[in-house]
């Protein structure tokens, strides 16, 4: 079944509409599913669209490094490299620009 709580949609009010154009194919596959979930075609087009649009978000604001890449990201902090010259002169350029409130 369909958890529509957990996106908080099943308590809002519905009053936006989108419209989707697709194929015969698209149609019967969400039908089958509506049926098997026992459904309104609705209900399982919102959770669907709610479901990958977090998923999309999740995937876009969010980084997994490897054990490998970890400890790589952790030695750089660690021992940063020196400042370029043109890093040093750009930070000179932004203590002359920027006023501090302290």
């Amino acid at each position: 079944m369909l958890d529509l709580n957990t996106i908080g949609l099943s308590s809002e009010k519905q009053t936006r509409t989108t419209q989707v154009r697709h194929g015969e194919s698209l149609g019967v596959l969400i039908e089958r599913a509506t049926i098997a979930l026992g459904v309104e075609k609705s209900a399982f087009l919102r959770s669907a669209i709610a479901k990958e649009a977090q998923r999309v978000l999740e995937a876009s604001t969010r980084h997994v490094l490897t054990p490998e890449d970890a400890a790589q990201f952790s030695a750089a902090l660690d021992s940063p490299p020196e400042p370029t010259p043109r890093a040093k002169k750009a930070a000179v350029s932004y203590r002359q620009r920027v006023t501090h409130a302290d």
